[in-house]
Formats: C-alpha cells, sequence, structure tokens
C-alpha cells in the first residue's frame, strides 16, 4: 500500500509540528492496521526505485527513448477578500501560479538555476525526475478554463480546519470549497488558508490512500497555504516568513515538496521519532541515497550550503560512518529547509515518482496498484488535449457556469439580474452607455444575494450595456431601455 496524507510544516517558536505525524496519528486512531500499511510502503520504496532504474539502464541499452509526459494541473484558489487583494486580484494570482508551474518543471527537470549552489559531493545526487506539468486548459465540461477557479471565502472563519482529514472541506462545493475534477485526468491543488494549524505550510492525499475507506477518491491531491503560492519576483509580494531570518517560503519549494508526497515518496528522515535506520524497525524514508537522518532539519544555516555539510546523530553507526561527506539532505526537497536551501531530488526518489506515473516493466514493479504494468497516477499523463485550451471558450462558459440572468430585456426602466452565487460571488455591476462610459454603479461585494434589482428609469431610451463583474471574469449583456 503506498501513500500518507503527508504535511509540510513551518517551524514556530514554540513548536515543531510534523505535519505528516497529524495524519498518520488520525489515520491509525481511525483504523489501526495503518500502521503496518506505512511500514510496508517503506518497505517497498527501494524496491521500487531500483526495479525502475533497472528498467531505465535496460532502455538505454537497447537505445530507446521515452517521451517526456506532462501533467494537467488545476488550482482552486479559496481566499477572502483581503487575501484576495494581497494576492494581487485576478492578475497576480494567476502570475503567481504561472510562476508556479514554472518552479515545478524546473525542480522536477534538473533545471533549476539554483543547483550551481549544489556541493561537489552531492552532486552525483542531483536527480532529473523527468515529467513535466502544464496547466490544464479544458475542463471536466470540455469549456476553456485559465487553470485556476477562484472563491472569495467569508471572513470568518477565514479559511479551514481539519488538518488530520486533509483539509476536506475545501475539496467540496457543499462546504464552502470547490470539487475535485477528475482526479484520473486532473492534478488538483487547493490554496487554502489552513485557520487550526500553525504554521502549515501544506497537506496532500496521495493516490493510495484514497485506494481505502478513509478518504474518498474526489479528495487525492494537495493542498497548500495560499502564501506559499508561486515564486517571488517582486519585493512586494507577500509570503510566509521562513525560520532564518530574511527568509520566506517564496521560491515555489511548498509545492515542489508536496508534489514529492502526491507521488509516493516520505520526508528524508522518515518520521520515525528521531531514531535512525540501524534502531530497528525505523528505516527513515526507505531510500538508500537519502543519509540517515534523524529529524527534520529547518532553517538555512548552519547547514546551508555555504555554511558546510551538517551531521546529526545518525552519523555514526557505531564506528561505521554512515553519513560520509555528504551529512544531512538538508538540501533535498522533501526536508524542512527554508526554500533558498533546497535543490534537489535523489536518483531513488526520482525512481519512485517515475514508476507512479509511467508504464512498469512487464514483469511489474512491487508496490504498484492494479496490474503492475502502470504506475497509479499513470492516467495522469494520458490526456496531452487538457493542456489545450478548448474551442468552447469565453461568455458562453461563464454564463453557463453561472446561470446569469437579466430581465425583463427590453425594460421600461427596472432590470432584474439573477445568478447562481454557489459558484463564484458577483463583485459589483456597472452599466455603460454605447461609448464605453459608465453611468451607473452598484457594488455587490459580501452582500451574499444571488438577486439584484437596478432601477434605469432615470436614463435616457437607448441601447446600454450592463456589466456583471465576477471574481474570475466579467460577462457583458445588452439591453435595450424603452
Amino acid at each position: 500500500m503506498l501513500g500518507a496524507p503527508a504535511l509540510f510544516s513551518q517551524k514556530s517558536h514554540n513548536q515543531n509540528k510534523c505535519g505528516m505525524e497529524i495524519v498518520k496519528t488520525a489515520l491509525i486512531a481511525k483504523d489501526p492496521s495503518w500502521a503496518q500499511r506505512f511500514e510496508d510502503q517503506r518497505n517497498s520504496l527501494q524496491g521500487i526505485a531500483n526495479s525502475w532504474k533497472n528498467r531505465q539502464q535496460s532502455e538505454r541499452m537497447a537505445g530507446k527513448t521515452t517521451s517526456v509526459p506532462t501533467i494537467p494541473v488545476i488550482f482552486h484558489v479559496l481566499v477572502t477578500y483581503n487575501e484576495y487583494m494581497i494576492l494581487g486580484g485576478n492578475a497576480g494570482i494567476a502570475r503567481r501560479i504561472d510562476s508556479q508551474i514554472a518552479v515545478l518543471n524546473r525542480d522536477f527537470n534538473r533545471q533549476n538555476a539554483d543547483s550551481v549552489l549544489i556541493p561537489t559531493n552531492w552532486k552525483p545526487l542531483y536527480a532529473n525526475v523527468g515529467f513535466r506539468f502544464g496547466l490544464a486548459h479544458t475542463d471536466p465540461n470540455g469549456f476553456g478554463t485559465p487553470g485556476y477557479e477562484i472563491n472569495i471565502i467569508p471572513d470568518a472563519p477565514g479559511g479551514f480546519s481539519g488538518a488530520g482529514a486533509s483539509y476536506s472541506d475545501a475539496k467540496h462545493s457543499i462546504t464552502g470549497g470547490f470539487d475535485a475534477w477528475d482526479v484520473n485526468r486532473y492534478m488538483n491543488v487547493w490554496c487554502i488558508n489552513p485557520v487550526d494549524v500553525s504554521g502549515l505550510l501544506g497537506v496532500t492525499v496521495a493516490r493510495s490512500i484514497a485506494t481505502s475507506h478513509s478518504y474518498p477518491l474526489n479528495e487525492i491531491g494537495v493542498c497548500i497555504h495560499w502564501e506559499t503560492l508561486g515564486k517571488r519576483v517582486s519585493a512586494a509580494d507577500s509570503f510566509i516568513q521562513g525560520t532564518t531570518a530574511g527568509d520566506y517560503y517564496d521560491q515555489g519549494r511548498t509545492l515542489t515538496h508536496e508534489t514529492g508526497h502526491f507521488f509516493e515518496i516520505w520526508h528524508t528522515w522518515g518520521d520515525d521519532n528521531g531514531r535512525c535506520p540501524w534502531q530497528m524497525p525505523f528505516k527513515d524514508d526507505g531510500l538508500a541515497d537519502t543519509p540517515p537522518e534523524a529529524m527534520a532539519k529547518f532553517d538555512n544555516t548552519p547547514y546551508s550550503i555555504s555554511g558546510g555539510t551538517y551531521y546529526d546523530t545518525c552519523h555514526y553507526d557505531g564506528s561505521i560512518d554512515t553519513q560520509k561527506s555528504l551529512g544531512c539532505p538538508c538540501l533535498d526537497y522533501m526536508n524542512y529547509t527554508d526554500d533558498v536551501g533546497m535543490h534537489l531530488f535523489t536518483p531513488d526518489q526520482a525512481a519512485v515518482m517515475d514508476a507512479m506515473v509511467l508504464t512498469a516493466p512487464s514483469s511489474g514493479l512491487p508496490g504498484l496498484n492494479g496490474s503492475g504494468i502502470e504506475g497509479e497516477s499513470y492516467g495522469l499523463t494520458q490526456n496531452p488535449g487538457l493542456l489545450n485550451w478548448s474551442t468552447r471558450t469565453g461568455v458562453a462558459q461563464l454564463e453557463a457556469e453561472k446561470g446569469l440572468a437579466i430581465a425583463p430585456n427590453p425594460s421600461t426602466g427596472i432590470i432584474n439580474i439573477s445568478f447562481n452565487s454557489t459558484k463564484e460571488q458577483l463583485t459589483d455591476i456597472s452599466i455603460l452607455n454605447m461609448l464605453g462610459q459608465e453611468v451607473a454603479h452598484k457594488n455587490t461585494w459580501g452582500s451574499g444575494s444571488d438577486y439584484y434589482s437596478i432601477d434605469l428609469s432615470g436614463m435616457s431610451k437607448g441601447i446600454y450595456l450592463v456589466r456583471c463583474n465576477f471574481v474570475s471574469g466579467s460577462i457583458t449583456r445588452k439591453i435595450l431601455l424603452q
């Protein structure tokens, strides 16, 4: 059984939370058999990595090449109005999402510019995972989409609770969230404020978790804190403060880390309460090329790249130097180091993730679901058309989603505007003359209504434009006053 809902947590002054443990504890409390499932998962990872690497070697010897698949990603952004404005509104959110996709592609394809900071002794462990990510531009109904959807949520409580349940409420429209798009075709990412756990940066439900009764299939995906989305391009951009003075979680590495969990790799220290691999039955993260590590490493000093190698209590197994010249894997994406201190996935980590999304050898790989011919997330790579803009794009899409109606039309003065408020909030309504000049305006923000009456009887007869501005776009209709 592969996978664990995994949380990426920020260190605070009074606690070092391991978020993965929150979810593990909740799962085990609900069903004690999960304890063994987690151990079975850890025990399977090295076998998966070895089998995949053997396959790659065989294909290289045979002169075979493999195309690079791309996974469609949809972002569900759930923020308060103040958070929406902090992000820069629609334009700012779009920019941060674009930068986030770019970060994922660089980090997963050995193209991150900060790799120049990797010490010489770590260079052989700098791996290319070898698949890519793209914004979904066709939604499940065949309409065009920018690759994200936005909903403004109430100021109170201002976010979502339920770390142990992986923020299930954010994943369902009936509880104020966004429903997942088909998890067999899209990688779903929810951007939220996790109000119940201080310092929480992210939480992931890997696909294998949802194969049990514990999680519905439509909750597979990643949640990240809204203020970790994307990469900084301006000093004015707002990101969560890191654990080293002057550092922020502003390089997009929170989603890199959580995506590692999504494709079934663990924290480098193995969530084993400070034990070392030789202290049986503890096995760290189950992979041989991440050196043994006692606990998560925060901050960016004193074990930053420029600061040199860092050792901890797993340095020696008796007289055997287990960390050698590498030290702890502080610079690995699956640690808790500040964003600027993360630089790589290892070959074993890359092999496990590859095995989850690509076809396996005919003999099968240990730990894979189904027949062993396809990785558990193979379907995500089989829908390249979702990356293309649908021809069903524009006003018709917005109208279909929001059910906008303006009546009567023609009108003698009063017009009634109704829409589907469960989809998205209406921010304001503008009335424009045929020269494009605004002649009337109504602020609808925060009213919670899905019905408005506007009296235009004082205006001259003729044709006007009614522009209804929603968070994700505007719908403009012509009306006739007579």
